[in-house]
């Protein structure tokens, strides 16, 4: 066995961010921006009213004036304003030449040809300038950055129709095991329902990826091995449950063994000791232990930041120090240690079994409890969960 830390340093280092390619906008959001976009436009790109009103000479304000025009917005001003001249304006349509403020319909009497300003104004009064969101040849997206509505909407501004991002890795998923069963079936003696297909399939896309396939199959090393040389051909990363560790019917470890190159099995930690990273037909893998809360810890600690590297982001966890409100015993591997977060406290939750799932839905995040064990009130390192 090796320790955590050294094998998710290992497995990280082995993925690269994907090749950046081009997408719509509306297939951009939550992807990683892959290259460096300046302003090609000011925007907007006239000087437009703020407000629905009469476009004059500051000049002339207060005062009576004739009015000589109409400008809606998304059309252009017929008439020069001149002294003693208004036009009257909607929000966004441009400032008309000679004009140089904005007067708001409440500050105004107006007839059918003239208009009465009755308030004072300065230059530039509701006036928005040309360039005001965005000037021409100013950095609007930098590489690394997490693509959100508003950098869509920022593209859009600018009359993009696309952007190169890092794509989201794909995804193969197989649960093994001759008891595990799909949910809905009936259960016969002995079986479980496969609660890890969903579990790491809603795990990948919460680390970005995209899961093209999730599969189940018996613990039959035929079956299993044509599985791998089919999936490797069409995804990024394969991902499995079951199977990993030293039983006679634990055919995954064997498989990657005869067929693949197993780089590392075993790690110091629990739950979830039985971790494989292999590469099989070209392809990557991780295995996972099969019990629930195993598979949900691997997924944590190794297999979401292996995403989060292929998809161009931070592949850390987010952590906090906080400090245990309870002893937590721990002898020889390090302890992913479930716990709720109140303020600066950790508590332990109760069941830190590697079969039990139900106590993740409470939980904040791991304390990361090395071997010897920690006492309340120790500060501890946890990796958030959310």
């Amino acid at each position: 066995m090796i320790g955590y830390e050294q094998a998710r340093a290992r497995i990280i280092s082995s993925f690269e961010p994907l090749e950046v390619t081009r997408v719509l906008l509306d297939d951009a959001l939550g992807l990683v921006c892959g290259e460096r976009l300046a302003a090609e436009i000011d925007v907007p790109g006239f000087a437009s009213s703020a407000m629905d009103g009469y476009a004059i000479r500051s000049a002339d304000a207060p005062g009576t004036l004739r009015l000589i025009g109409d400008v809606p917005a998304g059309s252009v001003a017929s008439a020069t304003i001149e002294a003693g001249t208004a036009a009257k304006i909607m929000t966004g349509a441009p400032i008309p030449p000679g004009a140089d403020a904005v007067v708001p319909w409440e500050d105004t009497v107006a007839t059918s040809d003239e208009v009465e300003v009755r308030a004072s104004v300065r230059a530039g009064h509701h006036v928005r300038p040309l360039g005001e969101d965005i000037a021409r040849g100013a950095t609007v997206l930098s590489p690394g950055v997490v693509l959100r509505a508003p950098h869509l909407g920022v593209l859009a501004s600018l009359g993009r129709t696309d952007v190169a991002v890092v794509p989201r890795p794909t995804v193969a998923i197989l649960s093994t095991g001759d008891e595990v069963v799909a949910p809905g079936s009936r259960l016969a003696p002995g079986q479980v329902y496969d609660a890890n297909g969903t579990l790491l399939r809603a795990l990948a896309r919460e680390a970005g990826a995209d899961v093209v396939e999730t599969s189940r199959l018996a613990d039959d090393p035929d079956e299993i091995a044509a599985w791998f040389a089919d999936a490797a051909k069409r995804v990024d990363l394969i991902i499995t449950t079951g199977g990993a560790s030293v039983g006679e019917h634990d055919w995954i470890r064997h498989v990657l063994e005869r067929d693949g190159t197993l780089t590392l099995w075993r790690v110091a930690i629990k739950p979830g000791k039985p971790v494989a990273f292999a590469t099989i037909h070209g392809a990557k893998v991780l295995g996972l232990p099969g019990n629930p809360g195993s598979a949900f810890t691997g997924m944590h600690v190794f297999v979401q930041p292996a995403l989060r590297a292929l998809a161009g982001r931070d592949p850390e966890p987010r952590r906090v120090r906080a400090r245990l409100t309870a002893d937590v015993p721990n002898k020889g591997r390090t302890l992913f240690c479930r716990v709720t977060l109140s303020g600066e406290d950790a508590t332990p939750m109760p069941a830190q079994s590697s079969v039990v799932l139900s106590n993740v839905l409470g939980a904040d995040g791991y304390a990361v409890v090395a071997p010897g064990g920690m006492r309340a009130g120790d500060e501890v390192t946890v990796e958030l969960l959310r």
